[in-house]
C-alpha cells in the first residue's frame, strides 16, 4: 500500500479541461465539481437534486459549469448530459462516474419479510449508472483523436471501501460497488490501448448523509474519517497524475491507470499494485504462472468472446 498524493503543479493542467460528472449536487461530488472548477476546467455535472444542483451552477457561473437533471439509470439522461458537454464546451476530457445510493433497511435480517421483494435500486444507481457512464463517456474520450491534448482522457469510478471489504448490513450496497471495480478491472487493459485511463477510488467513512446511522459510534472509538474535501481531492489527483513526466506515486512510472486508491483518514493509498504483486503467493506460483497465460491469451490482438467474430 502506498500514499499517493496530489501534485498542486499539475492542477493547472486542468484549464479549459472539459470534465463531466454524475452525482454532483452534494458531498463528495459537489466538492469535486468545485475543486476542477478552481483549477480552472470546465465542468458539466449531473443529479436528481436540482435545487442544489442548480445553486452550485448559480455559484460557480454558468460560463464554465452546467448542471444537467440526470438519473443515472436512465440510459437517455446520461445521453443528454454528455451532449450537453459537448455543445456547450466542444469535448469531453474527464469522466467521473461519481453518482451512488445507500438503502440502509437490511432485507437479509431474519426479520425481513421473504415474501416481498428486496429493493435493487443500489444496484441500479451505483452499478448499472456506473456502467452506463464509463460507455458513454469512452466514446466521448475517444473522439479527442485530434484534439490539442491529443486522444484519450480519464474515467474515474468511485467505488467504496465495500468495494473491496465486507460491510455488514449493507449486502446490495456492497455488492454494487464490488461491482464498480468489475468495471474498472474488466476495461482497464482494453481500454488503455486507446489511451483512456481509469482508475477507481474507494473511500471509507466519509462524512457525508450516507453515514449518519453510524456517525456517533464512529466518533466515539476515535476512528478516523474523510471530509468529502478529501474523496473529491483523490478524484483531481487521478485527472492529473497523467498531466505530468512524473507522478507523486512512489515509484511509478506514467501512465497512472488501473489503480485503486482507497481513501482512510483523509489520505490516499494506492492499494491494486501491491494485490498484483502479490498475485504468486495469494494464488499460488504455478496456479499465477498459468493464469498469466490465460489472460495474454485473453489480452492478445484478435482474441474475442464473440463467437460470430470468430467465424469471420
Amino acid at each position: 500500500m502506498s500514499l499517493v498524493q496530489l501534485d498542486p503543479s499539475l492542477l493547472s493542467t486542468l484549464h479549459d479541461r472539459v470534465v463531466v460528472l454524475t452525482g454532483g449536487a452534494i458531498g463528495i461530488g459537489r466538492s469535486a465539481v468545485g475543486q476542477f472548477h478552481a483549477a480552472g476546467a470546465k465542468i458539466v455535472f449531473g443529479d436528481i437534486q436540482d435545487e442544489p444542483g442548480q445553486s452550485l451552477e448559480s455559484q460557480l457561473g454558468r460560463d464554465r459549469v452546467r448542471y444537467v437533471h440526470c438519473d443515472t439509470t436512465l440510459y437517455a439522461d446520461q445521453l443528454r448530459l454528455f451532449e450537453t458537454a459537448e455543445k456547450e464546451f466542444g469535448r469531453v476530457n474527464v469522466v467521473v462516474a461519481n453518482a451512488a445510493i445507500a438503502i440502509h433497511k437490511d432485507p437479509f435480517l431474519p426479520e425481513a419479510d421473504i415474501t416481498v421483494e428486496p429493493p435493487t435500486a443500489e444496484i441500479d444507481v451505483n452499478l448499472k449508472g456506473a456502467l452506463f457512464t464509463a460507455r458513454i463517456g469512452m466514446h466521448y474520450l475517444r473522439k479527442n483523436k485530434s484534439s490539442e491534448e491529443g486522444p484519450g482522457g480519464d474515467l474515474i469510478l468511485v467505488s467504496s471501501i465495500a468495494g473491496f471489504k465486507e460491510s455488514s448490513g449493507l449486502v446490495t450496497y456492497t455488492a454494487s460497488k464490488h461491482g464498480v471495480l468489475g468495471i474498472l478491472r474488466g476495461l482497464r487493459v482494453s481500454a488503455l490501448k486507446e489511451n483512456i485511463r481509469i482508475n477507481a477510488i474507494c473511500p471509507w467513512m466519509t462524512k457525508t448523509r450516507m453515514v449518519r446511522g453510524i456517525e456517533q459510534g464512529w466518533y466515539e472509538k476515535n476512528l478516523p474519517t474523510n471530509e468529502p474535501a478529501d474523496v473529491a481531492r483523490a478524484i483531481v489527483l487521478c485527472a492529473t497524475a497523467n498531466r505530468g513526466t512524473t507522478t507523486s506515486h512512489p515509484g511509478a512510472k506514467l501512465p497512472f491507470a488501473g489503480k485503486i486508491l482507497w481513501i482512510g483518514g483523509g489520505k490516499a493509498y494506492e492499494i491494486e499494485d501491491r494485490l498484483q504483486e502479490l498475485e504468486p503467493e495469494w494464488l499460488g506460483r504455478e496456479n499465477s504462472a498459468v493464469l498469466a497465460r490465460g489472460q495474454a491469451f485473453l489480452e492478445a490482438e484478435g482474441t474475442s468472446w464473440d463467437v460470430d467474430k470468430q467465424k469471420k
